[in-house]
């Protein structure tokens, strides 16, 4: 369902952006500030707002991370603009267009106005409103205390969840707190006051404006994506739009009938969907957060064979209380997870009776996508875009994880963690314990979400985690980090994960986790099958186009050696010398200057670089060419000693030993190699047994046992 709704959303966006590319969307004569990846506060999260409107699943964190700067290119991709990842003047002028409910009241600011939040309201202040209130934050997160009743740079504390705090007074959706011994304002979406209403009294009933007619009582906007809502001029949906009203704003409601309710808002009077109102005060409303004790009349489900089935359904992936009463209260006598299947046994438009794994309660219809639809007439679908009807935000827990999670963490939230990742196919056991794999598991779902590879499940973790835009363990990463040869797994995999790409593109390797010579030989036949520069490292550029879904496979033939020109050639048994390192190789050679090597064994010739010169000549294949002329002679890539042939830059022929297995650094980027080699020349057995007394000293006795064979002359 969830899928659906951004599907919805995405068309939706996408019709706007062509109605704007048509001149059929007027833009608007507004200057913003540019943002910009890193930056944070309330004209982030704006932003994110609108992009999540139109399609691009987003968590509106006020941070400006790779998520956002991802959605931000795709919107200037969609909207014809440059693709910088920078929000600047154009590219929020577009946003705003398409989603002028998001649009900063104060343009040309760095600090906006948001527009989720009823801030036009100024209603004096009422001292009445005495009482006490506990900070309630959906995330557990803090609550920011404000010197004013609006955004922007007035945060001067923030108060940790949890805290009771003792009412001063109200002011539209602003509460006046004294928060031990600091006053300053709230806002009341994030408190639960008292029986989670604000007490009516005299004083605030007299400042009240008393509409035309009698009320019924007064209510809170609120739409699951905290969009506008319609103010319509008939009860009727069509083209009767006679006003947006803001998220949060409160209205005065005059009457209801059925799906409908007439209200007053900032000195209008219409209609809107009334499952769009959430109510405030102790005043009657069309959409009760509470249902009487006793049972609400509810509507059986029609005569037939096939019995109604629902899917429950939250907003934050969270669990959904099922109740012994149609009512809020203390009353859960169990939870059933997002996504569980459910029979209803009856339903109105508030409460549902339903049956979960053998157990009768109640839930509210509201978090349920019914599969057979009674004939009960249901709130307008197109009222707002694809919302999620949530009038209630407490019947889910919103502090489904309440605490910051760290390895070796115990409970009930960490198994809440563990079956999170299991859904998004990330490899960890669901047993409440954050152990070694878990924390393996959450550090890859961090890597892949652009988030902060530390391991804790802190508050934007777990935002990211809940939300709806968490990217599974299948999504291609926002950002890649450069392998190599001998790069191995860590927490993340990123090494298995490149073999298992690689591999599943049919290219020849193991997947073991260790970049060896295998998987660099691999990557090096990816990079030239698919026209990369052909370096060797799995960087960026490579891995970008390996996950992209549009890499090409393996092609045994687009890899061929030709060896034409290369075969034969070599010095005559004559031509060849063996000339001492130190005495004669090192004086006439040095760093930067080519050599030609014959591999008398194969008969194949090719070039190298010198790169330095130290106990030996540590080189470099000139040419991806000659890497592979190199590898097709010796074989793949080994330490193994082979007995050749140099040609050096003054025209000496002399015997020497090299290996193929590139190591440590070099300095040519496109020759296939990712590092040097090692070529031996003479040296006396003392020098070397005290100095290089292993591999150094093999090479020695593998030449010397060679230029017996050739020359018939023993060297000691």
């Amino acid at each position: 369902m969830m899928n659906q709704r951004y599907s919805a959303k995405r068309f939706l966006g996408l019709i706007l952006l062509v109605a704007m590319m048509a001149g059929l969307v007027p833009a608007q004569a507004a200057s913003y500030a540019t943002i910009r990846p890193g930056d944070q506060g309330a004209n982030v999260r704006q932003m994110q707002q609108a992009l999540d409107f139109l399609g691009t699943p987003l968590v509106a964190d006020g941070i400006y991370g790779n998520m956002t700067t991802q959605a931000v290119k795709l919107f200037q991709e969609r909207a014809r603009l440059i693709q910088d990842g920078l929000a600047g003047n154009r590219t929020l002028s577009a946003l705003y267009d398409l989603a002028p409910q998001f649009r900063p009241q104060t343009q040309g600011s760095d600090q906006p106005v948001p527009t989720e939040t009823s801030e036009n309201i100024q209603t004096p202040v009422i001292p009445s409103a005495q009482g006490s209130a506990t900070v309630h934050t959906p995330n557990g997160g803090s609550l920011n205390l404000r010197r004013t009743a609006s955004r922007g740079q007035n945060t001067f504390y923030q108060i940790p969840n949890g805290t009771v705090l003792k009412i001063l007074g109200m002011t539209g959706q602003w509460v006046k707190v004294d928060a031990g011994g600091r006053v300053g304002y709230v806002q009341q979406d994030f408190l639960r006051i008292g029986n989670e209403t604000v007490p009516e009294t005299p004083e605030k009933a007299e400042e009240t404006p008393v509409p035309a007619t009698p009320a019924e009582g007064s209510a809170r906007v609120y739409t699951a994506n905290r969009g506008s809502l319609n103010l319509r001029g008939t009860a009727t949906s069509g083209n009767n739009v006679i006003y947006q009203i803001p998220f949060g704003t409160i209205v005065g409601i005059r009457s209801t009938n059925g799906q409908w309710a007439q209200v007053e808002a900032e000195g209008r009077v219409g209609y809107v969907v009334a499952s769009f109102l959430q109510p405030v005060g102790n005043a009657p409303s069309s959409a009760p957060t509470a249902a009487p004790t006793a049972a609400p009349t509810m509507t059986a489900p029609p005569p037939s064979n096939t019995s109604i089935t629902a899917q429950v359904h939250t907003q934050n992936g969270g669990v959904l209380n099922l109740r012994a009463e149609a009512r809020t209260g203390k009353n859960i006598i169990g939870t059933i997870p997002s996504g569980s299947g459910v029979n209803v046994l009856s339903r109105d438009a508030t409460w549902c009776r339903i049956s979960y794994q053998g157990r009768d309660g109640w839930v509210m219809a509201s978090f349920l996508r019914f599969n057979e639809v009674p004939a009960t007439p249901t709130p307008e679908p197109s009222e707002e875009p694809a919302p999620d009807p949530e009038p209630v935000p407490t019947e889910t827990p919103a502090p489904v994880i309440g605490r910051i999670l760290r390895a070796g963490d115990k409970g009930d939230d960490v198994r809440l963690m563990q079956e999170r990742l299991r859904t998004l196919k990330y490899d960890c056991e669901v047993n409440g314990d954050f152990d070694d794999q878990t924390l393996a598991a959450f550090k890859r779902f961090q890597s892949l979400n652009g988030l902060t590879i530390d391991g804790i499940l802190g508050s934007q973790s777990s935002g990211v985690l809940l939300s709806a835009a968490a990217r599974d363990a299948d999504s291609a990463p926002l950002t890649y980090t450069s392998l190599s040869l001998d790069s191995v797994d860590g927490d993340l995999k990123l090494v298995s994960a490149l073999q298992q790409a690689l591999k599943d593109l049919d290219y020849p390797l193991v997947v073991d986790g260790r970049f060896e010579t295998k998987t660099h030989q691999a990557v090096v036949y990816f990079q030239q099958i698919n026209g990369l520069p052909v370096t060797g490292v799995a960087d960026s550029l490579m891995q970008s186009k390996l996950f992209s879904g549009a890499a090409r496979g393996y092609d045994a033939s687009a890899v061929s050696v030709d060896t034409g020109g290369v075969s034969g050639g070599g010095p005559s048994s004559g031509q060849v010398k063996l000339l001492h390192w130190y005495d004669d190789v090192k004086k006439s050679a040095s760093t930067g200057q080519r050599a030609t090597v014959y591999h008398p064994a194969s008969g194949l010739s090719f070039t190298l670089r010198f790169y330095s010169m130290g106990a030996h000549a540590d080189s470099e294949p000139l040419t991806l060419r000659d890497t592979q002329i190199m590898n097709k002679a010796f074989g793949p890539a080994s330490w193994n000693i082979n007995i050749v042939y140099v040609k050096l830059p003054d025209g000496r022929w002399t015997m020497a030993s090299m290996h193929n297995r590139p190591h440590l650094s070099g300095s040519i980027k496109d020759n296939g190699f990712d590092g040097h080699l090692c070529v031996h020349f003479l040296r006396d057995l003392d020098e070397v047994t005290r100095n290089d007394p292993g591999y150094g000293l093999s090479n020695q006795n593998a030449i010397r046992n060679a230029w017996e064979k050739l020359a018939g002359e023993t060297i000691d």
